[in-house]
């Protein structure tokens, strides 16, 4: 087709303007062939041999770099589509008629329902806010008819970078917030289909796939690109904060800290030396603070069961210390000292510092440790009436006595 246009750029729109033919097409015969058993797969296999150059609102045709780096138009990230706005529009509801038409029946194995996910996602990332829209309720859609064609858990690995390149393409902070409410239904969908297990623990694999959901979410907060930033954590905070199954056992959560919660505070760190909007990146690290907090004494019954318990406490006091020495962040600055002391008092308060065991291999009670990392930290706290009560209530065992010949 592009051949036939005479190549260049007008070569290139009409090759764009055949493919986005060619997907109506294979669409709507889709839609028409649900009632016969594996048509649906066979027509939407015929979409992965479509291009993945479609034209943007620009009329512009990505190259094979272009896809990669951004060149030469808006990319189509992860190799998906980038489709005009009246193509988009029109794809999804073509899209959505075939998945109504069929009730999910057609979605009989895993590849046609990816394929179509793939495309959806494509859809959903048009410039165009009807297009848009119509991809997200399509990916939605088939989501929700995911267990026609596998568990949910299996598409996971599959499903989640596409849902993430689809919340990374939102333009509007109302789409944003719909993308990313459709990754917290999906997360929502993986632990109902766990809890069905008749009470058992989760196995290493959904294990796998929660830690890959948490760092998807942070990855999400992370992205200065993104128009609605407060989503994404948002839905991490409900995440952690869950509980989800509460067969995890604490060493799983000790895990979900080191994997997601640590490095997403110590990377909202350092984007504040760089930030360009100072008051939008203090308000995010304000809230991460916040997650840290609620987070962790969530889970501290469980988590002093670890023997590591101290190595996690501590690189909780590091990132609070940081924060605490933000430049030029007042609000930071008041609140970090806060959300410190009310730490302590709720530790203080179920136990924590009571035992009067060495820890590590130092020769300290976890009290003695932590009331010296807080003397350097913020000393107006050491000095504390609220808080005197819990430096001296664990000394570390005395050597027994060796009698007098």
């Amino acid at each position: 087709a592009a051949k036939e246009g005479g190549g260049g750029e007008r070569g290139g729109m009409f090759a764009a303007a055949a493919v986005e033919h060619a997907s109506h097409c294979v669409l709507r015969l889709a839609a028409r062939l649900t009632h016969r058993e594996g048509a649906v797969e066979s027509t939407v296999r015929l979409l992965g041999r479509l291009p993945a150059g479609f034209t943007d609102a620009a009329g512009d045709v990505p190259g094979p770099s272009a896809a990669a780096d951004g060149r030469g138009g808006r990319r189509g990230e992860g190799g998906l589509p980038v489709l005009s706005p009246k193509a988009a529009a029109a794809l999804g509801a073509e899209m959505a008629a075939m998945l109504l038409a069929g009730g999910g029946a057609g979605l009989a194995t895993r590849g046609t329902w990816l394929g179509l996910v793939r495309f959806a996602a494509a859809v959903s990332a048009s410039a165009d806010e009807r297009g848009a829209r119509a991809g997200s309720e399509a990916l939605s859609s088939l989501c929700s008819h995911s267990a026609h064609a596998c568990p949910l858990h299996e598409s996971l690995p599959e499903l989640w970078p596409l849902l993430l390149l689809h919340a990374r393409a939102c333009r509007t902070p109302a789409h944003c917030e719909r993308a990313v409410g459709l990754m917290a239904d999906v997360h929502a969908r993986l632990r109902e289909e766990t809890a069905g297990g008749g009470g058992e623990a989760p196995s290493e694999e959904w294990r796998a796939d929660w830690l890959l959901v948490l760092r998807g979410f942070c990855s999400l907060c992370l992205d200065t690109r993104l128009p609605c930033r407060d989503a994404p954590l948002l839905a991490l905070q409900r995440a952690v904060l869950a509980g989800d199954p509460p067969a995890l056992p604490p060493a799983v959560w000790a895990e979900a800290f080191e994997q997601a919660v640590f490095p997403l505070l110590t990377e909202l760190l350092r984007q504040w030396v760089a930030a360009t909007d100072a008051a939008e990146q203090e308000r995010l690290m304000l809230r991460g603070v916040t997650l840290l907090s609620k987070a962790f004494l969530h889970h501290l019954s469980g988590l002093l069961s670890l023997r590591s318990f101290h190595l996690l406490w501590l690189r909780a006091l590091e990132l609070l210390e940081q924060f605490l020495r933000a430049p030029q962040s007042e609000l930071l600055a008041e609140a970090v000292p806060e959300t410190l002391k009310n730490m302590l008092l709720v530790m203080g308060a179920s136990g924590a510092f009571e035992s009067r065991a060495r820890v590590g291999d130092t020769p300290q009670t976890l009290a003695q440790l932590t009331a010296a990392v807080v003397e350097t930290m913020c000393p107006q706290l050491s000095g504390s009436p609220d808080l005197a009560g819990l430096w001296h209530e664990a000394q570390p065992a005395a050597a027994p006595a060796v009698a007098a010949a």
